[in-house]
């Protein structure tokens, strides 16, 4: 049985779908409606737990997977700290791993780097600058799928991986939607040198204040002169993440800050914190720095029998506070991998795969979501 599959988005998990389709042999096309690759900043430091790892190796050739290891940061234990940098040792999400050199141990990806990982050998199946608008179901039961630009592409199956606030999701999963918490996260990195060695200890530092927490990660990257990908230059990710009290905003503020009123709100989440921390969060050394929403979704579920499903933040959104988002992205497209290929392989109907998956990832990625409300709690004392 043939089978052609849309995937409309270009993130990590519609790229890892992307390369599981290819090794299963199952044609593909992705859309993304980016005008390139490298249009816009996507945050930077990324965990990869033992299942996001599982899902990378069942998805990626051999030799990718070498890459995406080769070219993670060096592990590193992550230390829980208050505002004085003392050690604390009453505070600990659930899914960090204590210390890296645990098995199986995180691994921390940059990821611009695992994007350029993922899309290897694939470009040319990657279209950008494509913005999928909408679709319908032909009578055969193949999908029709509506561009903004005005072209049409017919498959037997879309699946939705453009991210949150999708307005796909909702015409296959009538009920989702996203809840803001009111919470906000700013990161930023800023770059790693000697002078900045004598400041924190090599790993992750979590700080913990008055409902705010601060993530400060050293990204060192092993060097391979000729790997195929190579890491960014080394680099300190830092975020802020908390209720946004703490960084002086009122509760229905617009995001859209000025520069000037962004650095305002770190200086005030950070003023608790000790004064040589102070040029990681702000300053010229800082290369960039952006805020963004802490949301997670509300799941609906399927409505009708059109040959359409969703995966990532498109369906399941969630706090950053656990490190999930991103893993159970990579989870959907290792296990939508092998629905489908089970499919092809046993001549079981696309239908049933489809719902034999959804029944799946949404038990798991409901999970994530509560896991995530909990870290958030933990962190910076939310009421999500």
């Amino acid at each position: 049985m043939a089978m052609k599959v849309i995937i409309a988005g270009a993130g990590l998990g519609g790229l890892c779908l992307a390369q599981g389709l290819k090794k299963a042999g199952i044609d593909f096309t992705v859309y993304e409606k980016d005008a390139a690759f490298n249009s816009r900043t996507q945050g930077y430091r990324i965990r990869i737990d033992y299942s996001g790892q599982e899902s990378l190796s069942t998805c990626l050739p051999a030799d990718l997977y070498a890459a995406f290891e080769n070219t993670a940061a060096v592990p590193a234990p992550v230390y829980t700290l208050d505002t004085r940098m003392q050690a604390l040792d009453n505070k600990w999400v659930d899914q960090w791993i204590k210390d890296e050199r645990e098995i199986p141990a995180d691994l921390k990806a940059d990821r611009h780097t695992l994007r350029r990982v993922l899309i290897s050998g694939i470009e040319q199946q990657v279209i950008f600058d494509r913005d999928l608008t909408g679709y319908s179901v032909q009578p055969d039961q193949t999908i029709q799928c509506f561009f903004a630009d005005g072209e049409t592409v017919t498959a037997d199956l879309l699946v939705i991986a453009n991210g949150a606030a999708s307005a796909l999701t909702a015409s296959c999963f009538p009920g989702t939607g996203l809840h803001d918490t009111g919470n906000v996260c700013i990161y930023g990195k800023v770059q790693w040198d000697e002078q900045r060695r004598q400041l924190l200890q090599q790993g992750t530092s979590v700080i913990f204040g008055e409902n705010i927490a601060g993530i400060i990660d050293v990204m060192e990257f092993n060097r391979i002169s000729d790997a195929a990908v190579t890491p960014p230059e080394d680099y300190l990710y830092w975020a802020l993440i908390g209720q946004r009290s703490s960084f002086g905003l009122q509760q229905d503020q617009s995001l859209r800050l000025s520069v000037p009123a962004l650095q305002q709100a770190i200086g005030q989440a950070t003023e608790a914190f000790p004064a040589a921390l102070s040029p990681l969060f702000s300053g010229a050394a800082v290369t960039a720095s952006a805020i963004v929403p802490v949301r997670h979704s509300v799941q609906g579920r399927r409505a009708d029998n059109a040959p359409v499903t969703v995966m990532g933040d498109a369906i399941h959104t969630m706090s950053p506070a656990a490190g999930l988002g991103a893993n159970t992205a990579l989870r959907d497209a290792a296990a939508l991998t092998a629905h489908l290929k089970k499919t092809i392989d046993s001549g079981l109907s696309l239908m049933e795969t489809l719902r034999n998956y959804e029944d799946q990832m949404l038990t798991y990625s409901a999970a994530a979501i509560a896991a995530s409300k909990k870290g958030s709690a933990l962190l910076y004392n939310s009421g999500e």
